[in-house]
């Protein structure tokens, strides 16, 4: 059986927030992240916010032309047309990631929080690959720290 993949994705906050708020329900990338549908995203607001605020799970890889994704999918990408043109422009591809069961976390675990845990971690300017054993770890350390 084989296991989920969990994207640690690098968004700027005003993307993040949109994704959060059901606003945005694909995220654009230019180039295709090795993952399939049904494998996890984890949402890591970039500077100045600097924290994981939310999670979900890839609903469909989107794969096509700039021009295509526009005109197909507009409504869901959460930009406007002047700055995805300049993110996309001179490139063939689009890559969209459709992201589905989106959950907040409250409150947000900080960049400061994850180098508690591991000193040597730094947050992706795209995306990485964490394993299970990583957000165990990560989850049974926030947990031990709550007041329960």
């Amino acid at each position: 059986m084989k296991q989920n993949k969990y994207l640690f994705l690098a968004i700027k906050p005003e993307f993040a927030n949109k994704i959060l708020a059901k606003e945005k329900t694909i995220e654009l990338r230019k180039v295709r992240p090795n993952i399939k549908e049904g494998d996890y995203i984890i949402i890591y607001a970039s500077s100045p916010v600097k924290g994981v605020v939310g999670f979900g799970r890839i609903k469909k890889i989107i794969d096509t032309s700039p021009y295509e994704m526009w005109r197909i999918y507009s409504s869901q990408l959460g930009i406007d047309k002047i700055r995805y043109d300049n993110y996309f422009l001179d490139r063939k591809k689009a890559i969209g990631i459709e992201i589905e069961s989106i959950r907040t976390i409250q409150p947000m675990i900080t960049l400061e929080a994850i180098k508690g845990i591991d000193i040597s971690f730094t947050p992706p300017q795209g995306y990485r690959y964490v394993s299970n054993s990583q957000i165990l770890q990560l989850l049974q350390t926030i947990v031990s720290k709550l007041d329960v």
